[in-house]
């Protein structure tokens, strides 16, 4: 088969594809229309927690004591870098409807049991259902130096994750998952607003 015939017939099949009507469900609704969001979060808590120290100190000196004031900024400035270094953006996507419902589904499985009155979890249903969600979400984390780990994590993982990390950081993670996964109702409310129109 020649070049120009591989050509000709690849032409064909892209305007096929451009005809009204055509398009490919799959490809349409298998993730690639859920929101993403990049959260910055920081594992250095001893410097972040002096960075903060200092801050309150400078704000109590104003400006009645420059020396010490300048003093105080400079330290600072070289904690803030310390800081900076601790940083891990996780870039984040909501996941689908039928990964909410797995995720559900194996929770219950392992820690559903009896005693539980109906429509209530024990602490370890919700702790490995939050940090399974969390997993699900992140699609890659990248270090203050600019390295990318693309891991796909295991709920496993994730808890290693959740139980190093400081709890605000865990925090806006969490968040982050129920803004993109766990938050219903964005058509509706785009619909109430009169940005969609209604059917």
């Amino acid at each position: 088969m020649s070049e120009n015939t591989i050509t000709k017939e690849t032409m064909e099949m892209v305007e096929e594809a451009r005809k009204p009507g055509v398009f490919n469900l799959s490809d349409v609704i298998k993730g690639r229309g859920y929101p993403e969001r990049e959260v910055t979060v920081y594992t250095d808590v001893k410097a972040a927690f002096r960075l903060v120290e200092l801050e309150d100190k400078m704000a109590q000196v104003g400006g009645s004591d420059q020396k010490l004031y300048d003093t105080l900024e400079a330290e600072s400035q070289e904690v803030a870098v310390t800081v900076q270094k601790s940083a891990l953006k996780f870039l984040m996507r909501g996941v689908s409807q039928s990964v909410v419902e797995a995720v559900t589904k194996e929770a219950d499985k392992i820690y559903k049991t009896a005693k539980e009155p109906e429509g209530e979890q024990s602490d370890d249903w919700f702790r490995f259902y939050v940090t399974s969600l969390v997993a699900r979400n992140v699609v890659c984390v990248t270090d203050a130096d600019g390295n990318i780990d693309k891991t796909e994590f295991s709920f496993e993982e994730m808890l290693d994750i959740r139980n190093n990390l400081p709890g605000d950081s865990w925090g806006v993670l969490v968040n982050t998952m129920q803004k993109l996964t766990l938050a219903t109702g964005y058509f509706k409310g785009l619909t109430d607003a009169g940005f969609l129109p209604k059917s």
